[in-house]
């Protein structure tokens, strides 16, 4: 039996994840699969990417905050999002991130895969392939079959839609663990998940725990940064 923690939209929210890695220690995993959005929308890039990059057995990929990050500091112009408060986050995390986060942002890909024995598990912060797409529980079947059909995966582990769920199609796992550091269901708790993969048997449960979110409200106005966030990280809602 093989037991991975599955993390995801982190968003630069140390706080929620250091309460994750406190309670469930990374030493009880065999690995540690984090589905991208280390960066934007909150302060502590630099301490949730060099957690990631002082350890092993991770596996871990870009979202799309981290690919327009790397977009800024390669000086190509941000064509989204359009929204000013947005922008500036994304500018301060740019303007913010030590050279060594940098580099193992540009290290990582866009998807990777894990094997194990028999069990194929892919890693997506989006879809298959469409490392955009937003993929709900409640998206029609028809795409989830597509995806099934098309990829050589049993598992696919997906982030992006920030909703935490576990859907069997023809056989094949979709597991979204939710975000660690900013939900939009009115729960501002950090969400995540546990798989467990034998050859005999795949199990998913989803966890949901409270961190100190006024820690990330004060250094978000030390910072000087729009209060709007501070208002979506204390309710769990996106308002923007």
């Amino acid at each position: 039996m093989k037991k991975i923690l599955l993390l995801g939209d982190i968003h630069a929210n140390y706080p929620a994840f250091n309460a994750v890695v406190q309670q469930f220690r990374p030493d009880r995993f065999d690995f540690i699969i984090n589905t991208g959005d280390f960066t934007v929308y909150s302060t502590f890039p630099n301490e949730t990417i060099k957690w990631f990059r002082q350890r092993r057995k991770t596996i871990c990929i870009l979202g799309n905050t981290d690919r327009r990050i790397l977009r800024i500091l390669k000086g190509k112009k941000l064509r989204r999002p359009k929204k000013k408060e947005k922008r500036v986050m994304y500018f301060w995390t740019s303007e913010n991130l030590l050279p060594d986060n940098i580099e193992y942002l540009k290290s990582l890909p866009t998807q990777a895969d894990l094997s194990l024995g028999a069990i194929q598990i892919g890693v997506f912060h989006g879809t298959f392939d469409d490392a955009d797409e937003t993929l709900f529980p409640h998206d029609a079947e028809g795409r989830f079959i597509e995806l099934a059909n098309d990829s050589p995966y049993h598992i696919h582990i997906m982030g992006h839609s920030h909703v935490p769920y576990h859907k069997i199609v023809d056989g094949v796992h979709f597991i979204n663990p939710g975000s660690v550091g900013r939900m939009f269901d009115g729960d501002p708790r950090a969400s995540f998940a546990i798989l467990e993969v034998s050859s005999e048997r795949i199990s998913v449960k989803h966890f949901r725990i409270p961190y100190r979110v006024e820690e990330v409200v004060k250094s978000l106005k030390e910072c000087h940064l729009p209060d709007i966030y501070s208002e979506m990280f204390q309710t769990g809602q996106k308002l923007n």
